[in-house]
């Protein structure tokens, strides 16, 4: 390989410029625009952490490969040495409120009278979840919030 073919010519400086030092610049805006979505991949979870375990990066910079936050891949690693597991642990999510009968209920009377509040679908359905609840298990079955029209009175005009 010619060694000219290592290096690219800036356009605008009018400088060759190491050609890696080009490709890193393209992979950093890479990760930079892949940011958003890349932690939220439980692959890329185990990705970093295996790259931290074998001792190859540091948590932060093998989070940084993958567009994670340092912080993050930091919390990730720690969470790991200690329970030895990627993830959640095991009983950390919220339980169920409602059985699913208790949710039917609640999309039935939100059919029957559409303009109720969430907080008069509670009451009248006898459901025993939160405002919120309410609202999200409404969303998952296509139902969202509707408003009564306020309508001026019309008056005689003279």
């Amino acid at each position: 390989m010619e060694v000219e073919s290592l290096y690219k010519t800036n356009t605008v400086l009018k400088v060759k410029v190491p050609l890696f030092a080009v490709c890193q610049h393209w992979f950093k805006l890479l990760v930079l625009h892949s940011h958003h979505v890349a932690y939220h991949d439980r692959s890329i979870s185990e990705r970093v952490i295996a790259l931290a375990e074998k001792g190859e990066l540091s948590a932060s910079t093998a989070g940084e490969l993958y567009g994670v936050p340092m912080s993050t891949a930091r919390e990730w690693l720690q969470k790991y040495r200690r329970d030895q597991q990627v993830g959640r642990r095991k009983g950390t999510v919220l339980r169920r409120v409602s059985s699913p009968a208790q949710d039917a209920a609640l999309v039935a009377e939100a059919e029957r009278h559409p303009f109720l509040s969430a907080r008069d679908l509670k009451a009248a359905a006898g459901f025993p979840g939160q405002k919120d609840t309410i609202i999200s298990i409404l969303r998952v079955v296509g139902l969202t919030a509707r408003h009564v029209a306020v309508k001026e009175l019309l008056t005689e005009v003279r």
